[in-house]
């Protein structure tokens, strides 16, 4: 599953879906294609491969969150995988489950980020 999600971040594949279409498309995400408005994740792939290229700073000029969610992505999935290693079950407590609302404030945050500071065009 890691291998296809890295493969659609290199190759992406809505955007050659809209190619084929006739869509013509600047960065592949249909949100900026067809209403101008970048969504939470354009930039996400160009900002990941400058990741693995060491070259941070121009990481966080494609998407200002990328790094932060990156890391948080591949923590969680690192914890995930050590835990079925060790069969461990993750059981949250009541007070955990009312923190629902993080995820969404961060999306939220990381959206807003992108539309102000974030370059998702070539």
């Amino acid at each position: 599953m890691a291998v296809m999600g890295i493969t659609a971040i290199y190759f992406s594949p809505i955007e050659e879906l809209m190619l084929l279409a006739g869509i013509k498309t600047v960065n592949g995400c249909p949100l900026y294609t067809f209403a101008g408005i970048a969504c939470p994740f354009c930039g996400m792939g160009r900002s990941f491969s400058c990741l693995t290229d060491f070259y941070i700073a121009r990481s966080f000029y494609y998407n200002p969150m990328g790094l932060i969610f990156y890391f948080l992505t591949g923590s969680i999935s690192l914890l995930i995988f050590i835990m079925a290693i060790k069969k461990r079950k993750l059981v949250l407590k009541e007070p955990a489950k009312r923190l629902w609302y993080l995820p969404v404030l961060f999306f939220v945050v990381m959206w807003v980020l992108n539309i102000l500071f974030g370059h998702h065009t070539h």
